[in-house]
């Protein structure tokens, strides 16, 4: 919904609250005394349905961020998972980009596939998953060497696990990715 709808909305509804209250006004209040508590006619006690109704207000569903992942060894709602747990773990930490997992549409390529340079021109977030086994760099930096012969993405997010730290595989990943391949790799890690 518009802001101007919103408003619209607003304003209306304040107009027939206030006429509500005037109509309320011009009750003959000394009527109204004598008359006990307990016999007082229901109509004023109750809120009439239009004045407990809230003015209809649509959220506005706000599309999914897309995010391309490369570097897993499969593409099944397994892997998809995998992806949300992670930025799980990153928004947990308090990093506000990763925000909710949900609100990612995360797409798995594998980093062989023919239409690489296509997905490329049509998606702008990339990450590159790196799990922290004994043969990642060798595995990483192979996935990062067919991005760039199939014209993949120049820029991507290292997709870690949050306490692994910069020094050691993500550095070395990092400035492989950009002496060799002219790639930059966005390290989280600090």
């Amino acid at each position: 919904m518009s802001e101007q709808d919103q408003a619209s909305g607003l304003r209306k509804w304040a107009n027939l609250q206030r006429q509500q209250q005037q109509a309320e006004g011009t009750v003959d209040v000394a009527a109204a005394e004598h008359v006990p508590e307990s016999k007082q006619p229901t109509s004023l006690l109750t809120p009439t349905a239009a004045a407990v109704e809230e003015p209809a207000t649509v959220v506005a569903h706000q599309p999914k961020i897309p995010l391309i992942v490369v570097g897993l060894p499969g593409s099944g709602a397994a892997q998809v998972n995998k992806v949300k747990a992670r930025l799980g773990q990153w928004s947990t930490l308090g990093r506000s980009w990763a925000g909710d997992p949900e609100d990612w549409d995360i797409h798995i390529v594998m980093a062989e596939t023919t239409d690489l340079a296509q997905l490329c021109d049509q998606y702008s977030r990339w990450a590159l998953w790196i799990s922290s086994d004994a043969d990642t760099f060798a595995s990483m930096f192979r996935t990062l060497r067919q991005l760039h012969e199939r014209g993949g993405p120049r820029r991507l997010l290292a997709l870690h696990e949050p306490h692994l730290p910069r020094q050691g595989l993500l550095n070395n990943l990092r400035e492989a990715a950009d002496y060799y391949l002219n790639m930059e790799l966005l390290v989280l890690a600090r």
